[in-house]
């Protein structure tokens, strides 16, 4: 009877210790999936996203610890209960196998998403930012908060470094947010490159306050639309495209290039804090700009 008594609280004890295992891994899993992001194997930051027209957004290069924060606070959040926080510092600079930004002069923390899009239709993205109260823009520094790529784009130089033009480039520059639309000429592989900037809002009005941008590219009617807030502000009557590439995708979080401008004469630069919410596309505004559709569900 002692044996098989031993035997049962034996039991037992293995009973309730595979049940806090598996109540660990059950609190994980919730935690990772109210969270919906993960560092992967080869340390690559990865956000799997839902309700956006989008699968995932993923760091194609690197980042360190403070790059990056998802932030459960619905009270902060522009929708939902989650938002995302990039912060950029001087020498968060970071490569793959095809490029450097710390040979190249470039500092970011950058997602890029998928799936690409073709060139056709219209092609719409939404995103919603908040600066931090001390963010400034860096003289002579061009920093992007949002882009169009290219898949198989154009190339050449810029500054003398290599270089792989977007379309369009979303850029806190002289005190204001500017819609960057790259007018490229020449050839493919020795392209021209120059910026049309088009005002989007003053960059002290953005402090501490949800901004909505919208974007649509209407390959079929040759034209490019932006909205700041639910107003479409820019109107640009042209094909968006010089050069087909073989497709566009959409990037978010903080580029800054041509960085030595500032360093040579400056020092290290500033650190730069931008919040990200609602990031979406769709073929329509109405899928992208919950200030024209106020139905949209939110995305966290």
């Amino acid at each position: 009877m002692v044996c098989k008594s031993r035997f049962i609280k034996l039991i037992r004890l293995r009973f309730n210790f595979i049940s806090k295992i598996l109540f660990f891994f059950l609190i994980l899993k919730s935690i990772s999936l109210a969270n919906n992001f993960s560092i992967d194997e080869n340390d690559k930051l990865f956000i799997e996203t839902f309700d956006s027209g989008f699968k995932f957004h993923k760091n194609f290069m690197s980042q360190n610890k403070h790059n990056f924060n998802y932030i459960k606070d619905s009270s902060q959040a522009r929708s939902g209960d989650y938002y995302q926080k990039f912060e950029l510092r001087s020498g968060d600079c970071f490569g793959d196998e095809n490029w450097s930004d710390c040979e190249n002069d470039r500092q970011r923390i950058e997602l890029s998403s998928e799936p690409n899009q073709p060139i056709s239709g219209k092609q719409c993205y939404g995103y919603s930012i908040k600066l931090s109260n001390d963010f400034t823009d860096i003289r002579k520094v061009s920093t992007t908060l949002g882009q169009i790529h290219q898949k198989g784009g154009p190339s050449g130089k810029a500054n003398s470094l290599s270089s792989f033009p977007p379309l369009i480039q979303i850029d806190a520059r002289k005190g204001n947010l500017y819609l960057n639309w790259h007018q490229l000429s020449g050839s493919k592989e020795n392209v021209k490159d120059e910026s049309k900037y088009y005002k989007l809002k003053t960059l002290k009005s953005m402090k501490d306050v949800w901004t909505d941008i919208s974007l649509c590219l209407d390959f079929e009617n040759k034209r490019i639309d932006a909205w700041i807030d639910g107003i479409n502000i820019v109107k640009i009557l042209k094909s968006p495209i010089f050069f087909e590439p073989e497709s566009i995708y959409f990037k978010h979080g903080i580029y800054q290039s041509f960085i030595s401008n500032y360093t040579t004469f400056k020092g290290k630069t500033p650190t730069q804090i931008v919040y990200y919410d609602e990031v979406r596309r769709g073929n329509s505004i109405e899928d992208v700009d919950v200030n024209v559709n106020p139905n949209l569900k939110f995305v966290d």
